[in-house]
């Protein structure tokens, strides 16, 4: 392998150095286009020296162009390669042509040195093509990480490239004792010899970095790569294993919020979890710490969206949808529920729909880092009194008033304001602050949907969302299993397969520029309030 760089990551430094290369030789063209019009003319620019440097131009454009979206590791160093051979060349025919223009002196210099530079024209230029190319290269070794050993290979195909070009190009003076081919051989294989050897240092030191810091992003059998989200207890990573291929995400405690209560909490998360087999709850795979005391767990990666992207991009969803996600998760709610595992943190952005085994639009809860087991006392106390945990437009008005009273119907009303955002496209109260947002689940009473929408709605899914809602825990349906089968028992056509990927046809690129910008887990808030 000629670089252990990623080939998500090489794509964006192919890409990078191959936009400042075309910025810099699109600066050399307007310079070299200003010259020409005040010493030659307009004509001039139609001549071939003039179309090689705009060619060496567009050769890095195009090869930003190329590598701006991942690709494979052995497509960017091709690119990447014929891209540096074919610049490099066109720069040395430029200046091949620039030397026999005929030129018999030049303004602003004495008539000797104008004589000695006009001489000697051919050399000069054949050094400024390869300088050039120095820097080209130089740039290159900085801005795309690979091993020393690349480098210099690379660095000899351009130079004997270049160099030849140079000398097999010269056609020689109508003189005797011409020996302007050894003098170019001399000077321009010195030149970029030396200028390899700095590259090559240059590619080690900064492979060396990147090595350093691929050491430090690895957690175990597991190597970090890029960031996907950030949730109330931590920052979440897509990651591979040394030897699985199973698609992985870690996630890890953040430093600046590790202490007694948040590390037993982090624990108690990644153990409550991995208790869980439901097929719509996050599965874990493994948790541990690192030698330097930070927690992590890793868990499958889902490559969909969550549903807080899928409302932000595309709106209130069809009713069909809506059941067929509540289905799913009262499924898993139900589960946990059974075990005396309580969410306490259920919301749009805490569901993901994806594709599993071939069926689209599955959905899977994640982020169980406020669970709490009512079986455990120590547990139970582990709210402490007047401490809200949640996000404010999910919270029950139950626990607003005591962050200790939270049950299943904590969860049943929070999975009720994620459907009417379904619905609607929105929560059923906002407000400015956390404060009113608070005020109106205390106080408010819920607007139906059908009359947000200014249009008619299942009448049994609207009055069982709307119990979902009720202020009082009572009024509820009283346990997942209760919610599922009352969605049962509705006339509402199933949301089958097809609709799902027809859906996901039309609205995908919607989806996959909201899901960039939507964390994968939304952050909890928590409050120290007076109690209501």
């Amino acid at each position: 392998m000629t670089s252990s760089l990623p080939s998500m990551e090489l794509s964006p430094r192919v890409a990078l150095f191959s936009a400042v290369w075309a910025g810099v030789a699109a600066l050399g063209v307007a310079l070299h286009a200003a010259t020409t019009l005040l010493l030659g003319g307009a004509a001039d620019l139609r001549a071939a020296p003039f179309v090689l440097q705009v060619l060496s131009a567009v050769i890095p454009i195009v090869m930003w162009a190329l590598c701006r979206v991942p690709r494979s590791t052995a497509f960017c160093r091709a690119v990447e390669a014929l891209g540096l051979v074919a610049g490099t060349v066109a720069i040395a025919f430029m200046c091949h042509l620039l030397a026999h223009q005929r030129i018999s002196s030049i303004p602003g210099t004495s008539p000797e040195v104008s004589a000695l530079l006009v001489s000697n024209a051919y050399e000069i230029l054949s050094l400024i093509a390869v300088f050039s190319s120095s820097l080209i290269f130089t740039a290159r070794s900085a801005l795309v990480p690979s091993r020393m050993s690349h480098t210099i290979v690379l660095g000899l195909a351009i130079g004997i490239t270049t160099i030849l070009v140079l000398v097999l190009a010269y056609d020689g003076r109508p003189s005797e004792g011409d020996y302007t081919r050894i003098v170019i051989v001399i000077f321009t294989t010195s030149t970029w010899t030396l200028a390899v050897a700095m590259c090559a240092v240059l590619s080690a030191i900064i492979h060396g970095l990147h090595r350093e810091i691929q050491k430090a992003r690895k957690l175990g059998q597991y190597t970090l790569e890029e960031k996907i989200g950030e949730g109330g207890m931590g920052v979440v990573y897509r990651a591979h294993h040394a030897m699985l291929r199973r698609p992985t995400a870690i996630k890890l405690l953040q430093p600046d919020r590790v202490g007694d209560e948040a590390v037993k909490r982090f624990e108690r998360e990644v153990q409550l979890t991995a208790e869980l087999t439901h097929p719509n709850t996050i599965t874990v795979y493994d948790y541990g710490r690192t030698p330097d005391g930070i927690f992590y767990y890793a868990m499958e990666f889902l490559d969909g969206a969550s549903v807080q992207a899928i409302v932000e991009a595309t709106g209130a969803q069809p009713p069909r949808r809506v059941v067929h996600v509540l289905r799913m998760i009262t499924g898993a709610l139900s589960e946990a529920h059974g075990r005396g595992l309580i969410h306490r943190d259920i919301k749009p952005a805490n569901i993901i729909l994806s594709e599993r085994g071939g069926t689209p639009d599955v959905a899977t809860i994640l982020d169980f880092g406020l669970v709490r087991d009512l079986g455990n006392r120590e547990d139970v106390g582990a709210t402490f009194e007047g401490k809200l945990m949640g996000t404010p437009m999910y919270l029950a008005p139950e626990v607003i008033k005591d962050a200790n009273a939270a049950d299943a119907r904590t969860d049943i009303y929070a999975l009720g304001v994620v459907a009417y955002c379904m619905l609607i496209g929105h929560p059923p109260f906002e407000g400015k602050t956390i404060f009113e947002v608070c005020s109106h689940h205390l106080h408010s009473p819920v607007v139906p949907p059908s009359i947000r929408l200014n249009a008619p709605l299942h009448a049994g899914l609207e009055a069982l969302l709307l119990r979902c809602l009720a202020k009082d825990p009572a009024e509820r349906p009283q346990s997942a299993i209760a919610l599922s089968e009352a969605l049962a028992t509705f006339d509402v056509a199933p949301w089958t397969a097809d609709d799902a990927r027809s859906w996901w046809k039309t609205h995908g690129p919607k989806i996959r520029i909201a899901r960039d910008r939507t964390p994968l887990a939304g952050s909890q808030t928590e409050l120290a309030l007076t109690k209501v």
